[in-house]
């Protein structure tokens, strides 16, 4: 029991008695207790269960039926529903039988985890299992000793991809031997990331077979609304989902935590930051073991300064921050302190999200709405996987998303999970993968890993000799960034040359540009220099009161104008992006200090995007205010996109023309931010009029007068929120809707 709770009161009681409290509670939910429902009987692996003295919950009974009937299997319950063990039994014991499975996890830190947890399992269950680690970190003579006697692999899709794949030949003992595939943490594997792993799979799968084995999938997944139809897309045949969650679940509270005003009556609020950063205080203060969900790298990196810097220094370092991009080291240290108490307060991104064990948590804040209500049970899912009962917080952003669940919680706490979607044929990814293939294999004309629409000669890197598709360079898997589409990584290096993290060399034009103020684990830094030949950018100590925002434009070349959808095309486009500067803004007040030019190359790249002509809606508004109206509605329409697809605002991009093309037609062009694109964009069309209603429906409610960051300001913005004008936004929005053009 958290000690807060040692007198039997309520979480909303005790926060509501803070002498700081002013109003900020504007909804509560109590989620109470549920007792589980086990079923002990002997089945499936029914021997290993009573070697274990484990008698599994209703559903770990299904999938393991399932699992030993020989088919594919995704366990889709919420955190802490005991999903581990559907796939820990089933690769002991194929392990006793001298039979493989391949454990794949989208982070290092899951795996990690999750290797320890099968050791100790398999220790407990006397079974002679081999297992073995194989990522970045596994040393070259491990490395060996897996290929030759290892019975259980555990790994990542870029091991499985460029350390496996690539050389099957030295795998083909453990890759004929294999009988389960296991995907860990299944709805992580959607867009970009998706696509890889699909190609990935499928490509496993075809080699599998080249050496005499059929492996099954077990999958587990948090609650998706489509986890069936989602494993299908991944592995390209057909599988079962089990979904009733029959655990014993802890009492919850949930608390959507509204800042408090500001003095006045402007109806201003105070940041999300500041009203996080008071609540860590407060919990590291009362010893409330917790993690703060933020939204970016940034995010957390500011509110654990923020929260640290008020506490007294005998408290300051029990606050940490935990995100992407840490060194291995300070990974494993952050979490062996927040397991033995060292650490009360953690303020994550998603990296934390994943299933790690980390120890029991009394309280999960969310700092801001995490973009879907998959990730929000999945954070909250966090606390009170000891069984005591556990509080939930969601403190909206300022952001049109937030704003909008803020006005409609019943969204929240009754809406149903999203469904998560990959293309396995993305036009950009998938070409790169047959590639792949055709180097570890030769592709027949007729091979099912060819998409429908691909045409195999049009392919870079493949020809035809002998009636079959073959590789015309070596080594193909070292053009593919499973993680994104662009090449390479960035390492960030002290003016000593000590690397103290990484980023991705999409993210570096932003992140790390000469001049840029870049945080990691709570430190400022200064980018001194950006070498992208060499991959390295140069970070000296940051002690100045301010921090810097890019400034960037885009130009959208239509490359086809493709399907006709009544409101306008779903087409295919050119999206060029260019850093163009960056200001230099002071902590806290975000006032612009200064702007400063950049000369950093452009980039380009084609996706899908909703083409929407806006000519109708000439006449409803000034033709002065027409641009800044425009441009406003873009910011909502991408601001709310989130709340009717499973996607990310980061995933999606927009610009705004007053005139566009020979024509000169105001237009808006809402994007999938990725090559290619996901398909996200695609979706939304679908959902374009309850979309749009949604939008002028925040944009009529927000109580601001002329805008602000929960409606129509874009923290993305590429000209730093110019030239907006809501009023303009509202009555285009309004004039769409009712067809008064």
């Amino acid at each position: 029991m958290s000690a807060v709770l040692e007198k039997g009161e309520s979480y909303l009681g005790w926060l509501k008695a803070d002498a700081d409290y002013r109003d900020q509670v504007v909804a509560a939910s109590f989620l109470p207790p549920r007792p589980g429902e086990r079923l002990d009987r002997a089945g499936a692996y029914g021997q290993l269960l009573e070697r274990l003295g484990v008698v599994p919950w209703k559903h770990q009974a299904e999938a393991f039926e399932l699992t030993g009937a020989g088919e594919d299997v995704v366990v889709a319950t919420p955190t802490a529903s005991g999903k581990s063990l559907c796939f820990q039994l089933p690769a002991l014991d194929a392990a006793a039988r001298e039979r493989g499975t391949l454990y794949l996890a989208p982070t290092k830190a899951l795996a990690r985890d999750q290797l320890k947890r099968l050791r100790d399992l398999a220790t407990a269950a006397d079974v002679a299992a081999v297992i073995s680690p194989y990522d970045g970190d596994t040393p070259a003579g491990q490395r060996r000793e897996a290929r030759a006697a290892a019975r259980v692999i555990v790994t990542n899709p870029d091991m499985l991809h460029y350390g496996m794949l690539a050389w099957h030949h030295a795998w083909a003992r453990f890759l004929g031997s294999l009988e389960f595939i296991v995907l860990d943490e299944l709805h992580a594997y959607r867009g970009v990331m998706g696509a890889h792993v699909a190609n990935i799979i499928r490509r496993l799968l075809r080699v599998c077979a080249r050496y005499g084995a059929t492996p099954r999938v077990i999958a587990l997944s948090a609650t998706i609304n489509n986890p069936a139809e989602h494993l299908a897309s991944l592995t390209g045949r057909p599988g079962r989902a089990v979904t009733r969650d029959t655990a014993t679940t802890a009492a919850r509270e949930l608390i959507f935590w509204q800042p408090a005003l500001l003095p006045g009556d402007s109806g201003r609020r105070r940041s999300s930051n500041s009203e996080a950063a008071a609540l860590a205080r407060r919990f590291a203060t009362a010893g409330l073991r917790s993690i703060f969900f933020c939204n970016s790298r940034k995010g957390a990196e500011l509110l654990r300064r923020y929260a640290s810097d008020g506490l007294p220094p005998e408290l300051a370092h029990t606050v940490q921050s935990y995100r992407a991009g840490y060194t291995q080291e300070d990974r494993r240290l952050i979490e062996q302190g927040f397991r033995n108490g060292d650490i009360t307060v953690l303020t994550a991104t998603s990296a934390l999200e994943l299933g790690m064990d980390i120890g029991g948590v009394d309280a999960v804040v969310l700092v801001g709405w995490p973009g879907s209500h998959m990730a929000m049970w999945q954070r909250i899912g966090r606390a009170g996987r000891a069984g005591q009962r556990s509080l939930a917080v969601l403190i909206p952003a300022a952001d049109p998303l937030d704003e909008y669940y803020v006005q409609h919680p019943d969204l929240v706490t009754d809406g149903r999970p999203e469904s998560a979607s990959a293309d396995a044929f993305n036009s950009v990814i998938h070409p790169l993968h047959l590639a792949c293939a055709a180097a570890e294999l030769p592709l027949s004309p007729d091979d099912p890993l060819i998409g429908p629409d691909t045409d195999p000669a049009l392919v870079d890197g493949l020809t035809m000799a002998g009636g079959e598709w073959v590789s015309t360079g070596r080594r193909p898997h070292r053009r593919v960034a499973i993680r994104g589409t662009g090449p390479g990584r960035i390492r960030l290096v002290d003016g000593l040359g000590t690397v103290i993290g990484e980023t991705s060399m999409g993210s570096a034009f932003r992140e790390v540009h000469p001049g840029a103020v870049h945080l990691q684990q709570g430190e400022a830094w200064l980018v001194a220099s950006l070498d992208l030949d060499e991959g390295v950018a140069v970070l000296l100590p940051h002690l100045e009161d301010w921090y810097t925002r890019p400034r960037s434009e885009t130009d959208i070349e239509v490359l086809d104008e493709g399907t006709g959808l009544g409101f306008g095309n779903l087409s295919r486009v050119s999206v060029t992006d260019s850093v163009t500067g960056y200001a230099v803004r002071r902590h806290f007040s975000d006032a612009t200090l200064d702007e400063r030019l950049l000369d950093l190359p452009p980039s380009s790249y084609a996706t899908q995007a909703l083409h929407l002509p806006c000519r109708h809606l000439e006449g409803v508004v000034p033709a002065s205010v027409l641009p800044s109206g425009l441009h406003a509605l873009e910011h909502a329409l991408i601001g709310l996109l989130p709340a009717f697809v499973l996607c990310e605002r980061a995933d999606i991009g927009g610009v705004s023309y007053p005139a566009y093309g020979p024509d000169a037609e105001p237009c808006i062009f809402i994007y999938d931010g990725y090559p290619g694109g996901v398909g996200y964009v695609a979706a939304a069309a679908g959902r374009f009029g309850e979309w749009l209603t949604a939008v002028r429906d925040l944009l009529r409610d927000c109580r601001c007068k002329s805008g602000c960051p929960r409606c129509i300001l874009s923290p993305k913005c590429g000209n730093g929120n110019q030239f907006l004008d809501k009023a303009a936004a509202l009555a285009l929005a309004d004039a769409w809707l009712s067809g008064s053009w």
